[in-house]
C-alpha cells in the first residue's frame, strides 16, 4: 500500500469536495421537487416505477432503507450530503486517470486550472436539477461513480470490468453511460497522440459498445422483465422516429445552452465565449505544428462528444432536453478545456488559469443563486398550501363538518415556476402547486385528503374565465360540504 498516492487522493478529494460543497452546500437543507412529494407519500409505488425504468439498483437500495424505517427523503440534506461524497470521489478517479497520461500539474497556477476544469463536470448549472430531486440524490451520485470506476477499469484495460462497471450505472441511471463514453473519447485522443490509427478506431468501436451498449443492455433487461411479469410493465423504450425534426429541436436547444445554459445564466453566451477559447488554443497548436490530421481528428472528436450530449433526447419519443441530460454539455466542456490545458505551453497554461477559474467561479455563484430560488420556491409552496389548510380547518371548526377531499384545478394560465424565481427551466425550481398540490397538502397538513376531479357546476359558479396573477384563498378556494374546491394561479 502507497502511503504517499492514499495521501494524494484523499488531498485531492477534499479539494473536490470543497468546491462541491460550495456549489451545492445549500442543499444540505431540507427540500423538495414534485417528484419528492410523490415519492413521501408513496414511496412503495415509487420503488416499483424506479424497476419500471430499469432503475434496479436505485429500486433496491430505496428498498432496503424503506425496510429500516428510512427513506431517501426522510432528511433530503443527508442525501444531498451523500450524493456530493460520491460525485467528489467520482471527479477524483477521473482526475487521476488523466494524470497518469498527461502528467500531474505543477505550479500554482497548473494546479487551479486543473481543479477548475475538472470541477465542471459536476459543478454547473444545468447540473443543478440531480440535486432537485432528493429521493434520487444517492441515485445520481452513485451511477457517476460507477460510470468513472468503469471509466478507470478502461483505462487500465481490464475491458470486463470496465464494462460490469458501466452495466451497473446503468441500474443506478442510464445517463452516466454518456458521460463516460464523452470522458473517454477525450482520453483516447490523447492515449493516441491526437492521431487516427487502427487502434485508435478499435478503441473508439469499444468504448462505444461498452458504454452506450451497456444502455442498451439495459433497456433489453427491462423488456425481458416486462415480458416475464417481474416487472408491470417497460416504462423506458427507444424510437428514432422523425430524425431531421428531432435534430432540429436539439440543435436549437444546443444553441440555448451557448448563450445562457437555457436561462440558467446571463444572457452573455459565455459558454460558447469559454469553448471557443478552449478550442482556439488546441487548435493554435496544431495549426503551428502543420498537424492539418490531427486538427481534423480534433474538429470530428469535438462534434461526437457534443453530439453525444443528446443521444437520449434522440431516442426519446418526445425528444425531452432535460437539464440531467444535457448537462453533459459540461462534461462535453470541460474535455474542451482539459485538451487544451494538455496542449499550451506554460504561459498558456497560466491564462487557461484566469479564465477556468474565473468561469467556475460564475458557475458556483449561479450554483447558489439557483438553490436560493429553489428555497423561496418550496417556501411559497407550503405557505399557500399551508394557508389553504387552515381555511379548511376555519370551516371545520365554524361548521361541525369534517373536510375529507380536494379538488383542484388550474386558472387559465397556471405557469410551472412562481414569477419571482428567476433561474428556472424543466424542473429545476418547478413549483409543486398546479401539479402535484393534492400530495403537497396532505404532506404539508399531515392529513389525507381524498383526491377528486373538480365538480363543473361549481368551477363555473365560482371559477369560470378567471385568471389570478396571486394567491387568494378567499376568491380560490370554495368548500362545500366534505369537499374543498381549489383553484391555482
Amino acid at each position: 500500500m502507497d502511503i504517499r498516492k492514499i495521501k494524494a487522493f484523499a488531498d485531492r478529494y477534499l479539494i473536490n469536495v470543497s468546491v462541491l460543497v460550495l456549489a451545492w452546500g445549500g442543499m444540505f437543507r431540507r427540500s423538495f421537487n414534485c417528484d419528492t412529494l410523490t415519492h413521501m407519500l408513496y414511496t412503495e409505488e415509487d420503488i416499483a416505477i424506479m424497476m419500471q425504468h430499469g432503475r434496479y439498483l436505485t429500486a433496491l437500495q430505496d428498498w432496503l432503507l424503506y425496510q429500516v424505517g428510512l427513506s431517501t427523503v426522510t432528511h433530503t440534506g443527508i442525501t444531498a450530503m451523500a450524493e456530493v461524497l460520491l460525485l467528489a470521489f467520482a471527479a477524483g478517479i477521473v482526475q487521476n486517470c488523466f494524470e497518469k497520461k498527461i502528467g500531474k500539474p505543477s505550479g500554482i497556477y497548473e494546479k487551479l486550472a486543473w481543479i477548475s476544469i475538472t470541477a465542471l463536470l459536476f459543478t454547473n448549472v444545468l447540473f443543478a436539477e440531480s440535486f432537485m430531486f432528493g429521493e434520487c440524490a444517492l441515485m445520481f451520485g452513485m451511477a457517476y461513480l460507477l460510470a468513472s470506476a468503469g471509466i478507470w477499469a478502461f483505462t487500465e484495460k481490464k475491458y470486463p470490468l470496465a464494462l460490469l462497471f458501466f452495466f451497473l450505472s446503468t441500474m443506478e441511471y442510464q445517463a452516466a453511460v454518456i458521460y463516460a463514453a464523452i470522458i473517454l473519447s477525450a482520453w483516447i485522443f490523447i492515449e493516441n497522440e491526437c492521431v487516427i490509427t487502427k487502434k485508435t478506431v478499435i478503441q473508439e468501436i469499444v468504448c462505444g459498445c461498452m458504454t452506450v451498449g451497456s444502455g442498451v443492455l439495459n433497456m433489453i433487461s427491462l423488456s425481458l422483465l416486462a415480458k416475464s411479469g417481474l416487472v408491470a410493465e417497460a416504462g423506458r423504450s427507444a424510437s428514432i422516429g422523425n430524425i431531421v425534426q428531432k435534430a432540429g429541436i436539439c440543435l436549437w436547444d444546443f444553441g440555448q445552452i451557448l448563450i445562457n445554459s437555457r436561462g440558467l445564466l446571463p444572457k452573455t453566451g459565455l459558454p460558447l465565449i469559454v469553448l471557443c477559447i478552449g478550442a482556439a488554443v488546441t487548435l493554435r497548436k496544431f495549426a503551428k505544428e502543420r498537424k492539418w490530421k490531427s486538427a481534423g481528428y480534433y474538429v470530428l472528436l469535438a462534434a461526437a462528444m457534443f453530439a453525444m450530449v443528446y443521444i437520449l433526447s434522440m431516442t426519446q419519443y418526445d425528444t425531452r432536453t432535460y437539464p440531467r441530460f444535457i448537462c453533459m454539455f459540461y462534461v462535453a466542456q470541460a474535455m474542451i478545456l482539459l485538451l487544451a490545458f494538455w496542449c499550451a505551453p506554460k504561459r498558456g497554461r497560466e491564462l487557461l488559469c484566469y479564465i477556468c477559474c474565473g468561469y467556475l467561479l460564475i458557475q458556483i455563484l449561479f450554483c447558489n443563486i439557483i438553490v436560493s430560488n429553489h428555497m423561496v420556491s418550496n417556501t411559497l409552496d407550503k405557505t399557500y398550501a399551508m394557508m389553504v389548510y387552515e381555511k379548511i380547518m376555519e370551516y371545520e371548526k365554524e361548521t361541525g363538518e369534517s373536510v375529507k377531499k380536494l379538488a383542484v384545478a388550474n386558472d387559465i394560465d397556471c405557469p410551472f415556476s412562481y414569477n419571482n424565481v428567476y433561474y428556472k427551466t424543466d424542473q429545476v425550481n418547478e413549483r409543486a402547486l398546479g401539479t402535484v398540490t393534492n400530495t403537497l397538502v396532505n404532506v404539508v397538513s399531515g392529513r389525507y385528503f381524498e383526491k377528486v376531479p373538480m365538480d363543473e357546476d361549481v368551477f363555473q359558479a365560482y371559477f369560470e374565465g378567471r385568471n389570478w396573477d396571486y394567491f387568494d384563498a378567499s376568491q380560490q378556494l370554495v368548500i362545500i360540504g366534505d369537499t374543498a374546491y381549489w383553484v391555482i394561479f
